[in-house]
């Protein structure tokens, strides 16, 4: 199936999109890493936007406000001193922004990722649990660092690798805020990361708990326990809740029927497609579609 049937934006689409900017000459020239106050967002963006795959890794701080995001199957209520991570291939919506919400966004590309989480543990917990709270304090910290990183911008030779520091500073002042909360030592809890991070990859095209056990190397019903004992939901469903929430990306765009919408997610029976859907949701796909398009007239 071509990524082209699915809404999926790089930076400068999703600002083209729903930020309705066509003038993109306010974007940062590093490739790599960019900041922007969240000012911007509460300026430009008119939510709740259809849910998207992001080609690019985020962080939101809120210094002040919050709102709501979606983010994979989740919804998200984020407030001041809480911080959002979403990584390059997850589903993500923006539900609501506090019209007060004041912060930064930054911009993370793969490369620079790789560079600054060399070990991955600490990737798969930012990944697993998207959402962190802080102490007040420690969000003036992180601000602090935000603001001098935009000091840098553009200085010298030196710039780009003096933000990319300051940024591996702020990820290890996050991380430090994560350890007492998070216990990732246990084999269960890591194999059910591991599980996630492969389910975001492969979820539109392996639809089978086989496929996963198999590349992690367990049987599936080693898989299934672990999975269901960390998250309270066997394999299969998290699967079958990636699939229909992914599949609001296509009812959004009403020139497409459900039954091609239920085709191009290869489900051979539109029907079981519907009733999957409702069982998930809680309405019919036409009843999705209707009251998206409902809110978007009352905004």
């Amino acid at each position: 199936m071509s990524n082209k049937d699915f809404n999926i934006f790089n930076f400068e689409g999703f600002i083209a999109q729903f930020m309705q900017r066509n003038d993109l000459s306010f974007l940062s020239n590093s490739k790599s890493l960019q900041l922007y106050p969240l000012s911007i967002a509460t300026a430009l963006i008119q939510p709740p936007t259809p849910l998207f795959r992001t080609q690019y890794n985020f962080l939101l701080l809120f210094k002040k406000g919050g709102g709501v995001q979606q983010v994979d199957n989740e919804i998200v209520e984020l407030a001041t001193n809480d911080i959002l991570f979403v990584r390059e291939g997850h589903l993500n919506a923006i539900k609501n922004i506090d019209t007060e919400t004041d912060g930064f966004f930054i911009y993370i590309a793969n490369s620079l990722l790789d560079q600054i989480l060399v070990e991955k543990t600490l990737l798969n917990k930012l990944s697993f649990h998207p959402k962190i709270s802080i102490s007040s304090p420690k969000m003036d910290w992180l601000i602090q660092c935000c603001e001098l990183m935009l000091q840098q911008k553009g200085k010298n030779d030196f710039s780009q690798a003096i933000q990319a520091s300051l940024l591996k500073a702020m990820i290890m002042k996050i991380a430090e805020s994560t350890v007492q909360d998070l216990p990732y030592s246990d084999r269960p809890t890591q194999l059910t990361m591991k599980f996630k991070e492969l389910l975001y990859i492969n979820f539109i095209d392996q639809r089978e708990v086989t496929f996963y056990a198999h590349s992690l190397r367990v049987t599936e019903n080693y898989l299934n326990r672990c999975v269901k004992q960390i998250t309270k939901k066997p394999p299969k469903q998290h699967i079958n809740e990636m699939i229909i929430h992914y599949s609001k990306t296509l009812l959004i765009d009403r020139s497409k029927m459900i039954t091609e919408v239920a085709f191009a997610l290869e489900f051979s029976d539109p029907s079981y497609f519907g009733r999957l859907f409702k069982k998930i949701t809680g309405m019919t796909p036409s009843a999705y579609r209707d009251s998206f398009m409902q809110d978007l007239s009352e905004e």
